[in-house]
């Protein structure tokens, strides 16, 4: 054989062919570990991503926990709860980010306390309530803190829009408000939420 206008030996030809038999076979067994890997990834997904809003993400986990503890409460016969509470979500996410930039008065604490406690009541025991953490995959400390925001959301939209204007027109305000913050926002959401 030739080889830059040379004879090539036997040896070197045979050389060749085992070194590209060799990186053919480790092509092919890479190819397996990486199938390997993606097969089991795929079965060990235990979460979802549900929407984005301006690079936070809006997991399955948090709207069943939003669900289960009653943190969302879709109106009877609402034809799809889960995109109904994807939607709040979304909502709750923006309107957290403009109370984080205006930093209004933290809550009492003795408010979170009772508002967590209610919640373990409404579970039927602690145990029922632990359990109900585990399958959400929500801590005790994560619930305190979704109970704090919940609480500075209101301080902050009461501040805002007056606690004492009439309803209608404090949820009409609240509503234009929160619209334009998603007009602003990158808000990509990957379910059938509305």
């Amino acid at each position: 054989m030739l080889k830059g206008g040379r004879h090539m030996p036997d040896t070197a030809v045979a050389a060749s062919a085992f070194g590209r038999k060799i990186v053919f076979s480790r092509t092919i067994a890479v190819m397996f570990l990486v199938l390997a890997c993606s097969s089991r990834l795929h079965a060990d997904i235990i979460d979802r991503i549900m929407a984005v809003v301006g690079g936070r993400p809006i997991t399955m986990s948090d709207v069943t926990a939003a669900l289960q503890f009653q943190l969302v409460e879709p109106p009877s016969g609402t034809p799809d709860p889960v995109a109904y509470s994807v939607d709040r979500l979304i909502e709750r996410t923006l309107i957290l980010a403009e109370v984080e930039r205006f930093q209004p008065p933290e809550p009492d604490p003795s408010e979170i306390t009772t508002r967590v406690e209610t919640l373990e009541r409404r579970a039927g025991s602690p145990a029922a309530f632990d359990k109900l953490l585990a399958t959400t995959g929500m801590t005790r400390d994560q619930l305190r803190r979704h109970i704090r925001d919940d609480l500075r959301i209101t301080t902050y939209t009461n501040q805002r829009f007056g606690a004492n204007t009439p309803p209608a027109e404090r949820e009409h305000a609240i509503r234009s408000w929160v619209s334009e913050l998603r007009r602003r926002a990158e808000v990509t959401v990957l379910t059938s939420a509305k």
